[in-house]
């Protein structure tokens, strides 16, 4: 039945005209507009990137079994409307780039971690820390996942993969994950206001649990795992990431922003704003920043504003009551405090420092369970949830307010 309705959607889809590879590296990447959903689809089956349409009426999400149960983007407009999520158009188009090696984007995809440090999963054993010898785990980056059963709203996915860490360690997992379509009332309801009917929105939940199918448990000595969720989504000159945190002295809470993971600061050039309430970030795709924010800084909630599109992102994650919970982190350097890493983290991608490289126009949100100690047979789960809403800047401003208390004018960025 998916595929049926898949091949109408393209069939639609292809009035909107052809889209081929996009070779997003000749563009001016900051400016471009947003894609219509349907030329994704139409690129999607071009591609034969194995796609399952989840969804009703115009609220709609691609996900894809091929690249690991990923939501590879969503739209709130049907095929005409935007394609929301952030995709490498020309790594999905070309399989002699390697997938464990480069971004291939998506709105919602698991992985896995740490990606830094001694017991990092990323680099192999006895390997330096650099960018030639990152490769993302195959069973999270390569390998395709087993689609359990689907629905009209709703896939399940699965998959047994095993790696090494940079000491040695062997790990055999199972990674599940759910995808579910959420309603208008549904996000209401999760949210906990009303959503003006003149808003288009899309919301989504991923439902993310991995298993220890070894036969010894997980512990410090020998590494520990961590469950991300990771959201690539396009760049341009006027979006801006907000950060609601939890106010307190650094001697209680740490630092309000931790950029240790990154060569160059994010908060040098003016692209930061920390507010009394919350961080304000540029995620313009234009230089390479990043920066996380601690569990115990953390409010469970990340938004993001698209001016020239008019576009409201929020995102939550079940936040464990235990904010003392160790965490790891996601810097390439040793393993000083290891286990005092980030609940949430943001990237802005850009050219490498002193370079005229355009780069590819995306920025990325993550959201990170604490270290995982697994007995062996014992699971841990991790959710997160991704709204996106279309209107009036008024009704968008006033979503956000009642969410986070940033107003529209904060949204635009009127307050720097």
């Amino acid at each position: 039945m998916k595929n049926f309705y898949l091949l109408a959607l393209v069939a639609i889809a292809s009035a909107l005209g052809g889209c081929g590879i996009i070779k997003e590296a000749s563009l001016d990447k900051a400016e471009q507009n947003l894609l219509a959903f349907g030329q994704d689809l139409k690129f999607f089956s071009q591609y034969k990137s194995d796609v399952l349409i989840l969804g009703e009426g115009d609220s709609l999400v691609a996900v894809s079994p091929k690249y690991q149960g990923r939501i590879l983007t969503s739209t709130f407009g049907g095929v005409e409307g935007p394609s929301l999520g952030w995709i490498n158009h020309e790594l999905l188009a070309d399989n002699k780039i390697g997938l464990q090696t480069y971004q291939v984007g998506g709105e919602d995809r698991f992985w896995v971690g740490p990606q830094g440090g001694d017991y990092s999963i990323f680099f192999p054993q006895g390997a330096s820390f650099s960018s030639e010898n990152w490769r993302a785990p195959a069973g999270f980056s390569l390998d395709p996942w087993k689609l359990v059963a689907s629905s009209k709203t709703q896939a399940k996915f699965e998959k047994n993969a095993d790696f090494e860490n940079a000491k040695g360690q062997c790990f055999v997992v199972r990674a599940e994950r759910e995808i579910t379509v959420l309603n208008r009332s549904q996000v209401s309801e999760i949210l906990g206001i009303e959503i003006p009917s003149t808003v288009k929105l899309v919301g989504f939940q991923s439902f993310n649990k991995l298993t220890n199918l070894g036969k010894s448990k997980w512990t410090i000595n020998s590494g520990l795992l961590n469950i991300s969720v990771q959201s690539c989504f396009n760049a341009n000159k006027k979006v801006r990431v907000f950060i609601p945190y939890r106010a307190g002295e650094v001697s209680q809470l740490g630092e309000i922003v931790r950029e240790d993971f990154m060569d160059e600061s994010a908060t040098g050039d003016g692209r930061m704003l920390i507010d009394p309430s919350y961080i304000s970030f540029n995620a313009d795709g234009r230089k390479m920043a990043g920066f996380g924010v601690s569990a115990k800084r953390s409010e469970g909630i990340v938004v993001s504003y698209d001016a020239k599109n008019q576009v409201l992102t929020v995102i939550l994650y079940i936040k464990p009551a235990d904010s003392t919970r160790a965490y790891l982190r996601n810097s390439w350097r040793g393993n000083t405090a290891r286990f005092n890493g980030d609940a949430i983290s943001v990237y802005n991608n850009g050219p490498l420092a002193k370079t005229s490289v355009v780069a590819d126009p995306f920025y990325e949100i993550s959201t990170h369970s604490p270290a995982l100690s697994l007995d062996a047979g014992k699971s841990q789960f991790h959710i997160q949830r991704t709204f996106h809403f279309g209107g009036s800047e008024y009704d968008l401003g006033l979503i956000s307010y009642k969410l986070t208390g940033i107003a529209i004018g904060q949204l635009r960025g009127d307050d720097k």
